[in-house]
């Protein structure tokens, strides 16, 4: 799905706990208008706002069509606002302005290609595609972007032209084409390191989009919290490439917390919580993550669901999460349910359904699913309202282990045997180094 794209499949109707002036503050560019657009497709309570800061912002652009559309629908919800009305004599300017400087830039490519200067089409292409990319043309933006590909004579050529194919790819949403861009970085044999940060965010937000939040929490550990929250160093002369560009260190501590609650078990979120240091200065910009998490250490389920049900809004209203939140909640709730029943060899449904803050029926089901699902190992008895956790055989795991040590001091005794037959028979083992093996030689007899 394109942040182009406008979805109304999941609509909500509350208000978010954050102000939407303040919130949108925290972004730049693009990225806060996708945000405000997306806010007005999902929120109507907050359309008219949305739509009107959206507004804004696209008169400080050159995106005219995305101006147009963002006006007609202000004027579908408040026909009388006076924003809601083409401002006709900006759209003039602007337009005349864009097609002037299209014209020039095609011009001048047209002319290095009657040249066959090589170095001029390359960098003729790249400036079309940021031409387009300016003007809100993703499409055109990456056509352009890709005719680079066959001009490219050094690896930093290849390294310019993936970081731009891939920054156009994810405000499209076009995973593949991501996938497909970093991979042709990564198959270089040397890059530059300033954009590791980048490339690991990039990979953290394809791996949510797949819904493998393992993969998305794991990543997104890795990105350094100082490229959160200061400017990368410019990769080429006009473009500069942020993490910051599509997530704030406070959309990051929610990815995590969220994929880490859905994928990862007590012990190792506990461990994570005591021993990361990145991921602890992250969660300082979200409390209420680690209260999460905190809470999930603790085996406070009820206080989880409380606060993921508070916060929802706010997750179905940011346009990385939007379409992960009903899965993630239900990971999130089957993990702690495994959480849970690891903790007895007997429990009963009515205490797990208060520690739950659920009703027994539901917890019931849950278990009966998780069970149909092969994801936890207990028996339910319904009659007396009661688990019993199947855990492991313990006979079956003293056998196995004695086995295994018999078998090592075998393959020991064995070895030591041939040893000495080595030796008895008059072998010695060289070993060279430049060998990958070894060498036997006889010994001259006496």
């Amino acid at each position: 799905m394109s942040l182009e794209t406008h979805v109304n499949s999941k609509l909500v109707d509350s208000l978010p706990l954050f102000e939407l002036e303040s919130h949108i503050q925290n972004y730049t560019g693009r990225n806060a208008i996708d945000r405000l657009l997306f806010i007005a497709d999902r929120c109507a309570p907050l359309a008219k706002d949305a739509l009107t800061l959206a507004i804004g912002s696209l008169k400080q652009t050159a995106d005219v069509n995305r101006y147009e559309d963002a006006v007609e629908r202000l004027h579908e919800i408040a026909p009388h606002d006076p924003r809601a009305t083409i401002d006709t004599v900006w759209v003039d300017e602007v337009s005349k302005a864009t097609r002037s400087t299209g014209d020039k830039l095609e011009l001048e490519l047209k002319s290095y290609k009657n040249n066959l200067i090589k170095e001029s089409i390359r960098m003729g292409n790249s400036e079309l595609g940021d031409f387009y990319f300016s003007i809100g043309d993703l499409s055109s933006a990456s056509k352009f972007y890709s005719r680079q590909r066959e001009y490219c004579t050094t690896h930093k050529h290849i390294e310019d032209m993936s970081m731009d194919m891939i920054r156009v790819a994810v405000y499209q949403q076009n995973w593949s084409q991501v996938e497909t861009a970093m991979s042709r970085i990564d198959a270089l044999p040397s890059k530059n390191s300033d954009i590791e940060p980048y490339l690991k965010a990039v990979r953290g937000l394809w791996s949510l989009a797949q819904s493998n939040f393992a993969l998305a929490a794991s990543t997104f550990l890795n990105v350094p919290v100082e490229s959160l929250t200061h400017f990368a160093p410019k990769s080429r002369q006009k473009v500069t490439y942020t993490i910051t560009e599509f997530v704030t260190v406070n959309d990051v501590a929610v990815i995590i917390g969220l994929c880490s609650l859905a994928s990862y078990s007590r012990n190792a979120l506990k461990d994570l919580l005591d021993n990361n240091a990145n991921f602890k200065e992250i969660l300082e910009s979200e409390a209420h993550i680690r209260t999460l998490l905190d809470s999930f250490v603790l085996f406070d389920y009820k206080s989880i669901f409380s606060t993921l049900e508070k916060h929802k809004t706010d997750y179905m209203l940011d346009i990385w999460l939007a379409d992960h939140v009903e899965k993630m909640f239900d990971r999130i709730r089957e993990n702690c349910y495994i959480q849970y029943v690891r903790g007895y060899k007997r429990g009963y449904l009515d205490k797990m359904a208060a520690r739950f803050g659920v009703s027994q029926d539901d917890v019931e089901k849950d278990l009966i699913a998780l069970i149909e699902s092969d994801k936890i190992p207990v028996r339910l008895d319904l009659e007396n309202k009661y688990f019993l956790f199947k855990s492991a055989d313990e006979r079956a795991d003293v056998y196995d282990h004695v086995m295994s040590i018999a078998n090592t001091f075998e393959r020991n005794g064995r070895l030591l045997l041939v040893n000495i037959g080595v030796l008895r028979g008059g072998l010695e083992i060289n070993a060279k180094p430049e060998s990958s093996g070894f060498e036997l030689k006889k010994k001259a007899l006496m």
